[in-house]
């Protein structure tokens, strides 16, 4: 069973909704499709069938975020745990389209904690190992043709209203690749929700196992 942690904003928020209205967007472009809503993946591959182990992942996220408040009051600091520097264009069917996030410290330990403790596939000691990042296209198309991407490109800077600058791309997983050019993007910090979600068959037989909102 292949069974993954999300960090998802909470429902209802701006966040929530923009993002979903997005991901909502790009699908009718692309009707075969799945629809699912906005999270970044924390964790894959969790070692937690059975309800007790599932309750132990969500309490050792519960202690990770009041460990990060009791920091972030300590500094008078308090930057987003989730926030966007670029957009992208993938090879991969989970990574169609993306909106990829600063790597925020706090975000990357509490992945490196939950893998190290809970999954059979541990990170290694480089942070290369987790890029965080919002997906907003799940599909196999490939590859994106110019007019659909000048089209992503425009729903994307229309819904969040930001500016993308194109970038050259280096990586081999990566078609197409804009800078997120304003100050003012969408991010989420802390209330959140943690889930757990048996990702194991079809998109929509997906389910959410448990979750806590922190």
């Amino acid at each position: 069973m292949s069974i993954a942690l999300w960090y998802c904003p909470p429902s209802g928020s701006v966040a929530y909704e923009i993002l979903s209205q997005l991901i909502s967007s790009l699908q009718t472009m692309f009707p075969n499709s799945p629809l699912f809503e906005p999270h970044i993946t924390i964790a894959t591959q969790l070692l937690c069938i059975d309800k007790d182990a599932r309750n132990q992942v969500l309490t050792s996220c519960v202690a990770a975020i009041q460990s990060i408040n009791k920091e972030l009051i300590k500094n008078g600091k308090r930057d987003p745990l989730v926030s966007f520097k670029s957009c992208s264009i993938g090879k991969k069917f989970f990574k169609k389209v993306t909106l990829d996030c600063n790597e925020n410290k706090y975000l990357m330990s509490i992945a490196k904690i939950i893998q190290e403790m809970y999954s059979d596939t541990e990170l290694s000691d480089s942070t290369d190992s987790f890029h965080p990042h919002v997906s907003l296209l799940y599909s196999d198309v490939k590859p994106m043709s110019k007019a659909y991407s000048r089209i992503i490109q425009q729903r994307v800077q229309d819904t969040l209203d930001i500016e993308l600058d194109e970038v050259e791309v280096n990586d081999e997983n990566t078609q197409m690749s804009w800078d997120v050019n304003s100050k003012n993007v969408i991010s989420w910090n802390i209330p959140g929700t943690f889930k757990i979600v048996n990702c194991e068959g079809p998109i929509e037989q997906w389910e959410v196992l448990g979750s806590v909102d922190v």
